[in-house]
């Protein structure tokens, strides 16, 4: 083996250099301990890295609409398309006035808002009294009491003292009973020195919770 000091040629059991003397064991023993160092990406307990994969883009996703039903005709299983949904009923108007009202202008004010209807009744009562059924569309408790003073002022006569305009949603009806407000007018009533004419109008059938009730004179 060479030395590592000098370079000088000795054999393999030589202990010193036979050129410069040198000790040529420590070298030895240190060559055959010595192992190269292991770089870390070749470590056994270091795996190499990875590259890092973005994940692909998801768009955001929507809220799930509600699924329509669809029918199936028997026998031949022809698919029918589900109907449209039902129209939502408008709201209904505002009074142009204040409702209740407090006077007798204000009840007055509140005829623009009368619905079209139908007479059908019109009879003569017990004494000086006439009794009339009008027939229309279910509505608010206002619009109720512009439609009955509609029809008192169409209806109305001199030669009765009492006159009852009745609402009715479809002919034929009871005419004592009503379901879609009534209008009382008491003519000449005596009210202490004073003679009055008087209106009582209610809503409804008079007996829902919600019913209004119209005491009025002039």
């Amino acid at each position: 083996m060479r030395c590592p000091y000098c370079g000088g040629l000795n054999s393999d059991q030589a202990s010193f250099c036979a050129v410069c003397g040198r000790d040529l064991k420590p070298v030895v023993q240190s060559n055959i301990h010595q192992r190269p160092a292991q770089s870390p990406a070749q470590s056994p307990f270091q795996p190499p890295r990875q590259p890092s994969v973005q994940p692909p883009y998801q768009p955001p996703r929507q809220a799930p609409q509600p699924a329509t039903r669809q029918a199936v005709q028997p026998n031949t299983g022809t698919i029918i398309p589900a109907a449209p949904p039902a129209p939502q009923a408008p709201q209904a108007p505002e009074p142009p006035t204040q409702f209740p009202p407090r006077t007798i202008e204000q009840l007055k004010a509140l005829e623009v808002g009368a619905l079209p209807y139908t007479l059908a009744h019109d009879a003569v009562g017990d004494g000086r009294k006439k009794i009339v059924q009008i027939v229309y569309r279910p509505c608010t408790p206002w619009q109720q009491v512009a439609t009955l003073l509609k029809a008192f002022h169409e209806q109305k006569n001199d030669r009765f003292d009492t006159i009852l305009i009745q609402g009715v949603p479809e002919q034929g009806t009871n005419i004592y009973n009503f379901t879609n407000g009534q209008l009382r007018f008491d003519r000449n009533v005596r009210l202490g020195s004073q003679t009055i004419n008087r209106y009582q109008i209610e809503t409804g059938s008079s007996f829902e919770n919600d019913s209004v009730r119209i005491v009025l004179s002039e």
